[in-house]
Order: C-alpha cells, then sequence, then structure tokens
C-alpha cells in the first residue's frame, strides 16, 4: 500500500510516497530511541502504524530530553498505549541500561542525531539507551539523520565507519531530504520507518540462514 508520508516536517511540507507494507516482522521487542532531530515530529504517526502493523511486537520507546523540542510524551503514549521512558538514569529497582540491553531483542535508533551517534561511536555511555546498546546481545540499529553537508565531513565519515564495526549494529544509510533551516542544501534523513523495519527483517532472516547453515557444516 502506498500512501503519501513526510520524512520530515517542516514550513513547506513536501510529501513522499511511503510503502506502509510489512509482510513479517520477526522482531518481539523493540527498544525505539528517540532523539532530538526534526525526523521526531512524525514518529508518533510512524509509532501509530507500527502497532498496527506489527501487532506481535512489543514497542517500549526511550525519548532523550532533546527530542521533546520537536514532540510531547503524550503524543506518544496515546499511541502506544503504555509509558515513555526518559533516557536518564532514576531510582529504579532494575537499573535502566540493564532493563533495555537484557529486554530488548532489537534496540533502534530512530532519528539518530550526529550528537547522539557519535556518543555511541566513541563510548560515552552517559545515558541508559547509549550504555544499553554497547552491551546488549541484540541488534542494533541505527538510522542516522544529518545536517546539511555533514556526510562530506571526514569526521562523520569516521564516526558511521566505527558504528559498523560491531557484528551486532547495522546502519541505515540517510537519503537527501528537505531541511527546516536551509534554504541552499539538502539534508539527510533515515529511510521511511517503514522501510528501514523492512531491512531489519531482511537482515534477520539473512542471520538466521547463516546461523542454521553453519550448524549443519
Amino acid at each position: 500500500m502506498l500512501r503519501p508520508a513526510m520524512t520530515t516536517t517542516d514550513s513547506s511540507p513536501r510529501p513522499i510516497w511511503a510503502d506502509l507494507t510489512l509482510e513479517a516482522f520477526g522482531y518481539s521487542k523493540v527498544a525505539l530511541i528517540l532523539t532530538g532531530s526534526a525526523v521526531t515530529q512524525v514518529m508518533p504517526f510512524w509509532i501509530e502504524w507500527a502497532v498496527s502493523a506489527a501487532p506481535e511486537t512489543e514497542f517500549k520507546v526511550v525519548m532523550r530530553d532533546s527530542a521533546q523540542r520537536f514532540i510531547t510524551r503524550h503524543s506518544i503514549e496515546s499511541r502506544l498505549k503504555s509509558r515513555v521512558q526518559a533516557d536518564t538514569w532514576g531510582e529504579e529497582l532494575v537499573a535502566a541500561h540493564i532493563d533495555l540491553a537484557e529486554w530488548a531483542d532489537l534496540i533502534l535508533v530512530y532519528p539518530a542525531t550526529l550528537d547522539y551517534s557519535s556518543r555511541l561511536a566513541h563510548g560515552i555511555a552517559d545515558s541508559p539507551s547509549l550504555l544499553a546498546a554497547m552491551t546488549t546481545e541484540a541488534q542494533v540499529c541505527i538510522a542516522p539523520a544529518l545536517p546539511p553537508r555533514a556526510l562530506a565531513n571526514p569526521i562523520v565519515a569516521e564516526t558511521l565507519r566505527k558504528l559498523r564495526t560491531p557484528e551486532n549494529f547495522l546502519v541505515i544509510d540517510p537519503v537527501p531530504g528537505p531541511s527546516e533551516s536551509s534554504d541552499v542544501a539538502l539534508a539527510w534523513v533515515p529511510p521511511s520507518f517503514p522501510s528501514v523495519l523492512r531491512r531489519l527483517e531482511e537482515e534477520r532472516l539473512l542471520r538466521a540462514g547463516m546461523t542454521a547453515e553453519a550448524a549443519t557444516v
């Protein structure tokens, strides 16, 4: 099914056609990390879609403080029908990073700002989601959202290379998209949320097939 959807929202929204099909999704517990990117504005729509498209999957949303510049906790909780977790440590019985790392079979950072991606790539574990991503055995997927011209910088290229190093990490290449702040250059945004979930399912099946093949050798 094709429907118009926005990769980001700005003063002059430019709709794209998003394929909303998701024939299968084998992950059962997904920790979705929301960061302070303008792309976060459309996440209430995508979360509502995901809950419907993957009814057997439990989604736990972790929101960075910076994400609250673009959406409210209520806009997510009303669609998820559960509480949003802040990306901070509190007085919980089980440490938040341990809970995330051991609960999830997928940690998905969508969208991942350059700040968050750089912290993760350089081992800066100053929040539960960052520490969970560094210590989990689950699949970790990073879908970067980058400002105009960022990909031309070798520091950014090296950051993305580092994120591709761990065997359980998958980096989704961003695509050109409108910038909220620049009229002269395109930003780099993640592909649509459904396409990222389809890619994750393809990767999961590929790894499962490789594991099964290795077991028979």
